[in-house]
């Protein structure tokens, strides 16, 4: 981007941001004290300066570290002000949220992501962030609950969610071709620019909808920058046909697993969202292990109908929602965003992600084939029965089942061409894997929350239980089981990794 200012020392930049940001806090924190200007517009004003301010980022800064730090230093001064209730001008809202958190985690990750790779993606992502959001906030708070919806926690509306898509929609339309003008680029064809607007509205539109205490923040701005080097890619590859028949294939089969309550409707949108983007970055590669997961783990739910007495220990069901898909499928994912940004140069990335996935459905299936076992779980660490169901609890069928289901992922690859036959390299991936789901249990046994209903007197992992709110007996009260999934599949990779170091 050409500089506007030629400032003779980059940290001269740094700070001039870093001031100019603060004083629009200040202002905030003014307007709210003095003029008793409500708390949500001050909030407002912050988060549209600061997204338009941030935007422009690279017409004075041409070094990345700096602007890193920038998004470091507020992430740990918003999460701290939120933390002692400061900056009340900036944070308060009418319901808990960590928007100003994700706000500069986002800003933090595009400019990893962004700077270098495309400049403009950057700087449209964030001015969707200011507009788009801010537009469906205004929206939304002025109708009333008959047009408003849940898709997994946070209220929304469908009049906030249009104008979302709309303003997101015009951001593409105006702000794309502006700032390619300034890099001299060649103009996209506005076929091009209309297709990729729209999409880019909708997937972003949809990550704004299903979000949790502010987390479409960070969601929105991932998937608006994501969607459109995905899309830009695609054009340049002539793969835009493919592209966007899997865009309605995974809108289909997220709607169709709803319906057959494999999935709750967050689930359904996150597995679209997540079906888009694997697709769009892994091609068959990617997809297709990650289909045999879901539909194989899937029925496997349905057939062992949950025989570990869900009701009793289990915090969630077969139905899997929104967390529940991430918490397995979001490790891969990222794996999956890495491998593409790499322009799929790092071999190892892939083999990675299988390792991942292999972690993910090796855990389930020990949990789906061990419930059909006649002899109770072992604790993994202490060797003591545990009730069925019970996180940290193994059995030989369920061992056996884990396994089989690490072999699954690999085969499916294998089978399809997408990896070649080295004995050795394929046992490591699937070793990998299986210890991740080992990982995964012995967190379960050992840090995981547990909790003992105070009416009937039975173990669970649930928060209320017989109507009655349980009580905390062992572990992390904020580590559920989805978490214990995410370090599992995250555990899969990495061990992968260090394997192959000091392997090959």
């Amino acid at each position: 981007m050409p500089l506007f200012f030629n400032l003779p020392n980059e940290w001269i930049s740094f700070f001039l941001f870093f001031g100019i940001i603060m004083f629009f806090i200040g202002i905030a924190e003014i307007s709210r004290k003095v003029l008793h200007i409500s708390p949500e517009l001050t909030r407002k004003f912050v988060h549209v300066m600061v997204g338009i301010l941030v935007s422009l980022a690279p017409f004075f800064l041409t070094a990345k570290l700096p602007v890193i730090l920038l998004g470091i230093i507020f992430t740990f001064l918003n999460y701290v002000a939120l933390k002692k209730d400061g900056l009340k001008g900036m944070h308060t809202t009418e319901r808990i949220s960590f928007g100003t958190v994700y706000f500069p985690i986002a800003f933090t990750l595009l400019v990893i992501m962004f700077w270098d790779r495309n400049i403009v993606i950057f700087i449209v992502a964030m001015l969707i962030l200011a507009f788009a959001d801010t537009a469906a906030t205004v929206v939304g708070e002025r109708i009333n609950s008959k047009n408003k919806f849940i898709l997994w926690h946070d209220k929304k509306s469908w009049p906030g969610s249009i104008a979302f898509f709309t303003t997101a929609l015009v951001v593409m339309l105006t702000c794309y071709p502006i700032y390619t003008g300034f890099l001299n680029d060649n103009p996209l064809p506005l076929i091009h620019l209309v297709g990729m607007s729209v999409f880019v509205a909708f997937v972003s539109t949809v990550a704004e909808a299903v979000s949790k205490r502010g987390s479409d923040n960070l969601t929105l701005t991932l998937t608006a920058a994501l969607g459109m080097d995905l899309y830009l890619t695609s054009m340049n590859n002539g793969t835009l046909v493919a592209l966007s028949g899997w865009f309605i294939v995974s809108f289909i089969l997220g709607f169709g697993a709803f319906k057959l309550k494999a999935l709750s409707v967050s689930g359904g949108f996150g597995a679209f969202l997540l079906g888009v983007f694997m697709f769009g970055m892994g091609g068959w590669h990617t997809t297709l292990p990650l289909i045999g997961f879901f539909v194989l783990s899937s029925l496997l739910s349905k057939i062992a109908d949950r025989q570990s007495k869900p009701d009793v220990i289990l915090s969630k069901g077969s139905q899997r929602d929104i967390v529940q898909v991430y918490a397995n499928g979001g490790i891969p994912l990222i794996i999956t965003i890495a491998w593409y940004l790499s322009s799929f140069s790092i071999e190892w990335l892939y083999w990675a992600f299988l390792a991942s996935l292999a972690s993910a459905t090796s855990d389930t299936w020990e949990t789906e084939i061990g419930s059909f076992s006649k002899k109770l779980p072992l604790n993994i660490l202490t060797w003591k029965r545990v009730a069925k169901g019970y996180s940290g609890g193994v059995s030989f069928l369920g061992t056996l089942g884990g396994l089989v289901g690490a072999v699954s992922i690999i085969a499916i690859s294998y089978f399809m061409g997408y990896l070649e036959w080295d004995p050795a390299l394929i046992a490591v991936i699937i070793f990998s894997g299986f210890l991740g789901s080992v990982v995964d249990s012995i967190l379960g046994a050992s840090i995981q929350a547990k909790f003992t209903c105070e009416v009937c007197g039975k173990s669970t992992e649930r928060l209320s239980h017989c109507h009655q709110e349980t009580r905390h007996v062992s572990g992390y009260l904020w580590l559920d089981n989805d978490w214990i999934n995410v370090a599992g599949s995250l555990s899969g990779g990495v061990i992968f990794v260090l394997a192959y170091y000091f392997t090959f």
